[in-house]
């Protein structure tokens, strides 16, 4: 998915040089590459034919085949009439408006292209890498340096074996959102009362390490079909001979529902129902901003940044997304599936003020971190979910949407309408809302006194050769699926890399 530049610019306003738009811009499109957009294409799911044309990386992406079917055209014309068609290609860092989505499917094969395909596998066979498997890292291993600690290796278990691996110039941790803070925390680096209470010695006091974990969650509605419209739903529901069609024809063509995405029309928009706007600014003036819900030195920060996307009408707060099947999220869990076709309208709330965290529980390796992610803990993301969901029963009546989809005065997964119902639209999302399994931030880039864990070359603070390279160093969540940004941030992460290593190496010397 494609990142606004509004976003990316917020993480060099909080505080983190060479880390803006104009720097990261290159980096996504030295990611990944994009399929040639035929005429054909373009008309059918309103693609610019130039659109991925700078894109030159490893990961092979594709538009949905069968031009993603029903959903496309009537999804573009319909925002293009309200004047919400995105005009510029979406990885411009463009504020808002509906595109098609990219899938990260090799449009040659129809497998899927990842880090495995495009990076480790063209190079496999270099002498100067190792690659070891079923390995459970334990901790980091330090020097003192100073003031500060110097790593001088990882203790990993292979086989029941505990084996050392020392590093001559540094040790990169890339363990992910969740599991990253998991190693600093049982390496001595973290709340010094947490690692205390649970015996381990510590080396860096940083009570930030863990916490500032930031999520998208989803909640939708889905709306019966019109009996004509082809769905997913027989598919999801693992009907034997929706299975084996599927099948057969991603074997003998590789076309089919086995090859697409099945999401591809998107939009990201900003509050749309005029009603809604009026009250934005009343929320914004309130006592909503007193009601953070994290103690985190940078919640201010987050919160004027928060503000000034929703106050631009042109940017964007909130994504929306369409699945021609029922999904979860969409579906009140206390009802049984509805029987039917269903076209499905999925909001992913993209700049949550709400904030969790993510610790040990012992000085076990072997025992899992607790995660908390206070979903909806601050009062504004709420409000603003709730107002856009109202606007979804507006959308699918909306021409020429309404016409060419959905059937006329067909059923809902939602126990109540929402359209004219605020209280409504929030229990609906209390009930169904889920994580869409974006997790960032634990240990976030940021200032040290702003609550940071790592500086802008992504070295932990108070230790030497010792540095992150994954979601949780992103100082604030990306406004979609974050997996263009975790690539991009790997490569600028690379050339930071690239430039210490030098002094690195003569130091060893």
């Amino acid at each position: 998915m494609p990142p606004s530049k509004s976003i990316i610019d917020a993480w060099g306003r909080l505080g983190n040089l060479g880390w803006d738009w104009s720097i990261l811009k290159p980096y996504y499109a030295r990611t990944h590459s994009v399929q040639k957009i035929t005429p054909e294409m373009s008309e059918r799911m309103g693609i610019g034919l130039d659109e991925g044309s700078e894109c030159s990386g490893p990961i092979q992406t594709s538009y949905s085949p069968n031009y993603g079917g029903p959903v496309p055209r009537p999804w573009n014309d319909t925002f293009a009439k309200a004047g919400h068609k995105m005009r510029d290609d979406p990885f411009h860092g463009s504020g808002s408006g509906a595109f098609q989505m990219l899938a990260s499917i090799d449009p040659v094969t129809r497998e899927r292209s990842y880090a495995v395909t495009g990076y480790y596998a063209p190079i496999a066979a270099r002498k100067n890498l190792h690659v070891l498997t079923e390995c459970t890292v334990e901790n980091v291993n330090f020097n003192r340096a100073g003031s500060d600690y110097a790593a001088a290796g990882i203790r990993y278990i292979q086989n029941g074996r505990i084996i050392t691996a020392n590093a001559s110039c540094e040790v990169i941790l890339a363990a992910g959102t969740l599991q990253s803070p998991k190693i600093l925390e049982l390496s001595g680096i973290g709340d010094s009362t947490l690692l205390k209470s649970l015996g381990i010695d510590v080396l860096v006091d940083n009570p930030h390490v863990g916490e500032n974990l930031q999520d998208h969650i989803w909640c939708g509605i889905g709306f019966e079909a019109k009996d004509d419209i082809p769905t997913l739903d027989a598919l999801r529901r693992k009907e034997p001979d929706a299975i084996a069609a599927a099948m057969a024809e991603y074997a003998s063509s590789r076309t089919g529902p086995l090859a697409a995405l099945g999401l591809s029309s998107f939009a990201y928009l900003p509050l749309l129902r005029k009603e809604s706007q009026e009250t934005l600014k009343e929320l914004l003036d309130g006592n909503i901003d007193r009601e953070l819900s994290s103690n985190h030195p940078a919640s201010q920060d987050y919160f004027k940044i928060a503000r000034s996307i929703l106050e631009d009408e042109n940017d964007a707060t909130i994504a929306m997304l369409s699945a021609a099947t029922q999904i979860a999220g969409a579906r009140d869990y206390s009802l049984e599936e509805v029987p039917g076709k269903f076209i499905t309208i999925v909001l992913l709330l993209s700049n949550p003020l709400s904030r969790g965290s993510v610790h040990i529980t012992s000085a076990s390796i072997k025992d899992a971190p607790v995660i908390n992610p206070r979903y909806l803990s601050n009062a504004l993301d709420l409000e603003l979910f709730a107002r856009h969901t109202q606007y979804l029963e507006e959308f699918v009546t909306t021409e020429p949407f309404a016409s060419a989809l959905i059937k006329p005065n067909g059923r809902m997964t939602s126990l109540k309408p929402c359209k004219d119902d605020l209280e409504a639209a929030k229990e609906h999302i209390r009930r169904n809302a889920i994580s869409m399994w974006h997790p960032t931030s634990t240990c976030a880039m940021l200032p040290k006194e702003k609550g940071g864990v790592v500086d802008e070359r992504l070295r932990v603070y108070g230790t030497k050769k010792l540095r992150i390279i994954d979601a949780s160093v992103m100082p604030l969540i990306p406004r979609a699926n974050i997996q263009s940004s975790v690539y991009a941030v790997a490569e600028r992460a690379a050339d930071l890399i690239k430039e210490d290593y030098w002094a690195c190496y003569f130091e060893s010397k």
